[in-house]
């Protein structure tokens, strides 16, 4: 059986269910341009692919936007985004003991997500979990994200992992599998997360919450 060398984990709807304040922020983007708010599940939808399809699926919901007009958006939801103290109760229930068990282990740990690498590493940071990460890269660290399968390898490279036989990846959603799939990786998926449609998600497994995530890894035949 092959030892676990490192676990990859998405970050929106897999470790933190951070949808409540990206909603306040965008709701004040959209305030200020006289748009009518979004609901919480309309955000949570809306998630997946980075800031930009963010913003650009909001101003779709409320009136339209023209490709060329989405840049002042963008930088006005960050700056927003960035201003707002991050919610600690927004970390989900035993990521941080999981994390800790399998750092404990000598497993290195990365996040690979398609939020802004800044805004990536300074929630992470102020909710007190970058400690844990070897490597954090965002949708905008590479030239490519998932669910180009070369954004997970260039965290592997980063993390100096020689092929992709000790490795797992955490998400909730397609673009998730997708990537891993490809990157010929075991993807487990986490089904309080973000994902309108878990059934036809084609994971390796999938798991309600994160408390149970290493008896799975354990499960799909890895040691550590």
């Amino acid at each position: 059986m092959p030892r676990l060398e490192a676990v990859l984990f998405d970050l929106d709807g897999t470790l933190l269910d951070s949808a409540p304040d990206i909603r306040q922020a965008l709701n004040k983007m959209l305030d200020e341009n006289g748009r009518k708010p979004v609901s919480l599940e309309q955000v949570k939808s809306m998630l997946g692919d980075g800031m930009m399809e963010l913003c650009r699926r909001a101003l779709e919901a409320t009136g339209g936007v023209q490709a060329d007009d989405l840049f002042p958006f963008v930088q006005t939801f960050i700056a927003h985004y960035r201003s707002l103290p991050p919610d600690p109760a927004q970390v989900f229930a035993h990521v941080r003991e999981m994390l800790t068990a399998l750092q404990n282990a000598g497993v290195k740990l990365g996040v690979c997500t398609n939020k802004q690498e800044a805004a990536t590493k300074k929630i992470l940071a102020t909710l007190e979990l970058e400690p844990f990460f070897s490597f954090i890269a965002g949708g905008d660290t590479f030239p490519v994200h998932k669910p180009n399968p070369g954004h997970i390898l260039g965290v592997l490279e980063a993390l100096k992992i020689e092929g992709t036989a000790g490795v797992v990846f955490v998400g909730d959603g397609p673009n998730d599998v997708v990537a891993s799939k490809k990157a010929s990786i075991p993807c487990i998926v986490v089904t309080h997360g973000y994902s309108e449609d878990y059934d036809s998600l084609e994971a390796d497994i999938k798991i309600p919450n994160i408390d149970v995530l290493i008896e799975h890894i354990k499960g799909l035949g890895f040691t550590f």
